[in-house]
């Protein structure tokens, strides 16, 4: 990057910038060796060198009957910034109590395929907080990211001191996942209970800081984050509500009472279903 952009990253304008390298070059020096240096007409750089007095980066001087512009030694800068800071920090909480935060727009970032859905988790292991809530079914979880990943992450959530309240929607295909073994709940920062088995969610959900994440099934392969603080509110009111109707591991006799005789072989199943190993 050129002298004259890094002057333009600090606050100069363009053409503040070529009329202040210029002086630099030159030395004490003229109008016309400045207009000529700097390649700006003439009445353009009589308006620079007024920001650049302004700015304390330029200073006049006579010679007898010559006007002579000098410019000021770089260390100048260094101080316009400093000043220009301490001018900003002393307005600065004015600012902020006239600021109208009243409507803030909530952001919403889409996310598609295997390696996007990954992301959606990497996104919960950046929270400022230290728990993430989640719905899931292990296998839908298995099936968009790999059961792999979803191993890894576990490991990394664990070592960032990240805790989790889980709930587990109920479904097939669990039995060879590495941490779904209770005696992982612990070392793995997990508090996990069981939804019961006639709720059907297809979707895995994260809770956390301000931030809702959503991941939908491997057919549809997509997920979101909504960053909005009154949506994430809302969100953990209904994550409470089923997380007190869920159920930790070994205690999952829901009440069936409304169950017939002739669904008594399913209730077998998904009693097998829970016998975890």
């Amino acid at each position: 990057m050129s002298l004259e952009n890094d002057l333009k990253q600090i606050g100069l304008e363009e053409k503040e910038a070529k009329v202040y390298l210029a002086a630099l070059e030159l030395g004490p020096t003229n109008i016309q060796n400045l207009t000529k240096k700097s390649e700006i007409k003439r009445s353009t750089v009589y308006e620079m060198i007024r920001n650049l007095k302004l700015m304390g980066l330029i200073l006049e001087t006579t010679k007898g009957k010559r006007r002579l512009f000098i410019a000021s030694e770089p260390e100048n800068l260094k101080r316009s910034i400093k000043s220009k800071e301490r001018i900003l920090n002393n307005i600065l909480p004015e600012l902020i109590a006239i600021s109208n935060v009243g409507f803030i727009k909530p952001k919403i970032t889409f996310y598609e395929g295997k390696d996007g859905l990954r992301e959606i988790y990497h996104n919960t292991l950046k929270i400022k907080g230290n728990v993430v809530l989640w719905v899931s079914s292990t296998q839908n979880i298995a099936e968009t990211v790999g059961k792999e990943f979803l191993e890894k992450y576990i490991e990394k959530r664990t070592k960032k001191g990240i805790r989790t309240k889980s709930l587990h929607i109920t479904s097939k295909g669990m039995y060879d996942y590495k941490y779904l073994n209770p005696a992982t709940y612990k070392e793995t920062l997990r508090e996990v209970r069981f939804a019961p088995p006639e709720i059907v969610f297809p979707n895995t959900i994260a809770i956390y800081d301000n931030s809702v994440s959503i991941i939908n099934s491997k057919k549809e392969s997509f997920g979101f984050i909504i960053e909005s603080a009154d949506y994430a509110q809302s969100m953990k009111v209904f994550y409470d509500l089923l997380w007190n109707i869920s159920k930790p591991y070994g205690d999952m006799n829901f009440d069936n009472k409304n169950k017939s005789v002739e669904n008594n072989d399913t209730e077998e199943k998904e009693d097998d279903y829970w016998n975890v190993k």
